[in-house]
């Protein structure tokens, strides 16, 4: 049974993005998204985060459309919509933790996924242990 994992933006921003500090440790990890060894579950959010990210860090429209694509192309990457339930479970997590509204609905899908939670976010990381 292949693992999965949630990857947050921050892992999935360092594998694009050479002069990141973490970017062969994130390359690392996305290297076996992408060869099917793991499978990734991640909200929606994570896909504009990246986009978002990318075109303001590198003034690129064309390789955050570049991004946008390999991330949605990619069969072992499932994107899952944001609900009514799975809202109100992410507004708990939200009360709870203190946690960003685009943090807690990662969270929330690991959560909800039994995925592991990959992030390089240290304060997603520490908060989403206590819940």
């Amino acid at each position: 049974m292949v693992k999965i994992v949630t990857v947050d933006s921050s892992v999935i921003i360092s594998t694009l993005l050479t002069a990141e500090k973490r970017h062969e440790e994130a390359c690392t990890i996305w290297d076996r998204v992408l060869s099917g060894e793991i499978a990734a579950v991640m909200p929606y959010s994570v896909l504009v985060e990246v986009v978002a990210a990318i075109k303001r860090r590198t003034g690129s429209e064309l390789f955050a459309h570049e991004a946008q694509k390999m991330l949605e192309g990619l069969s072992s990457v499932s994107f899952v919509m944001l609900d009514r339930r799975s809202a109100a479970k992410a507004c708990q997590i939200a009360t709870k933790t203190g946690l960003r509204g685009m943090d807690a609905l990662v969270v929330q899908v690991a959560r909800e996924y039994k995925a592991e939670l990959i992030t390089f976010d240290l304060e997603m990381q520490q908060k989403a242990v206590i819940l």
